[in-house]
């Protein structure tokens, strides 16, 4: 290959290299890049210009489209554990339609203090950051001054667009499939934090339970695997131990699976498990875990699409919700008789 034929290879592709792949006009791949093609470009015509961008691996160029728009094309995405395995994907939904879209996902890890949550995002605000993701925002946080620039996960403001998970439906549909299966004696296995989506899978887990009669032991621990296990020993040994248990989340399971080894319980014999989430653990347990399907990574990408449709001035649903599912796997059986 010439040098002249390896310079050309090697140069970056330009909006113009798109136009003429996708057979329009230079504007037209302008207008969708950058998210203004909206009653302007048929749906046809912009599949075809993200798809030719896709095959040149065309990227709009940040810097330039920041001094154009006025505003930076970075926007902040604010969890309070990125080590848990349930914002792994939420993030990397995010940061797949970000770029799709011509944009960066700045990832923070904002911890738990609220103090220090309001500090992070003053400082984000003050930086080139467009808007912000937030997963539960510091309860005295004045959202009001966010209305513009921020869109809520798992919680809800009036005038803040807000993605939610159909948390309640997953709750509920695990209680069901426990008691459907023949199971009377049920424990639960909270975690500490006690928030929106963490309360409605209780109460309609509960709801479901208490419409027959019965009712639950309950045991708490804060989100971690050895802490989930010292609960559950406390669970699985009580006076009256339970054939099965719900956990609220998978890392929950986690720990109530090594209780239960500890006890010498075999799953699903002698104890049956149902998780929440369905992160890449639960199919790594020994049985795999039978748990709510709460699709993180398809949360991300449609909150991360809302955000950006928000900064970029079109309509956006003040409240989106997205199904939960439950996936059954080993953990769970029919009761031991006797």
């Amino acid at each position: 290959m010439s040098d002249a034929a390896s310079r050309k290879r090697a140069r970056r592709p330009t909006s113009l290299d798109v136009a003429r792949l996708a057979g329009v006009d230079r504007s037209t791949v302008s207008l969708v890049m950058n998210g203004k093609a909206e009653g302007r470009v048929t749906e046809a015509v912009q599949r075809a210009v993200r798809e030719a961008a896709r095959q040149l691996g065309y990227r709009p160029d940040a810097a330039a489209r920041a001094l154009r728009l006025g505003r930076s094309s970075a926007v902040a995405l604010l969890v309070p554990q990125a080590a848990n395995p349930f914002f792994v994907p939420l993030m990397l939904g995010a940061a797949a339609q970000a770029r799709e879209r011509g944009y960066a996902v700045l990832l923070v890890d904002a911890g738990e203090e609220g103090q220090w949550q309001e500090t992070l995002l003053e400082t984000l605000s003050r930086q080139t950051v467009a808007g912000f993701l937030l997963w539960r925002p510091p309860a005295g946080l004045d959202l009001e001054a966010w209305r513009g620039r921020a869109v809520l996960m798992e919680v809800e403001a009036e005038g803040v667009p807000s993605v939610l998970l159909d948390v309640a439906q997953g709750g509920a549909a695990a209680a069901r499939h426990l008691l459907d299966l023949g199971h009377r004696r049920l424990g639960y296995l909270a975690s500490r934090v006690r928030d929106r989506t963490f309360e409605l899978r209780r109460a309609a887990f509960l709801a479901v339970l208490r419409a027959r009669g019965l009712e639950v032991t309950e045991v708490a621990a804060d989100l971690e695997v050895e802490a989930a296990r010292v609960a559950g020993l406390r669970l699985l040994q009580s006076t009256l131990p339970p054939t099965a248990v719900f956990c609220e989340d998978d890392l929950l399971a986690a720990g109530l699976y090594k209780a239960a080894r500890d006890l010498e319980l075999e799953i699903p014999r002698d104890l049956s498990v149902v998780g929440f989430n369905d992160v890449e653990l639960s199919r790594l347990l020994e049985p795999e875990l039978t748990t709510v399907a709460a699709a993180p990574a398809r949360l991300g990408a449609l909150a991360l699409a809302a955000l950006l449709d928000h900064l970029e001035g079109r309509e956006v649903p003040a409240r989106q919700v997205l199904p939960t599912a439950l996936v059954l796997r080993a953990s769970t059986a029919p009761p031991r008789s006797g």
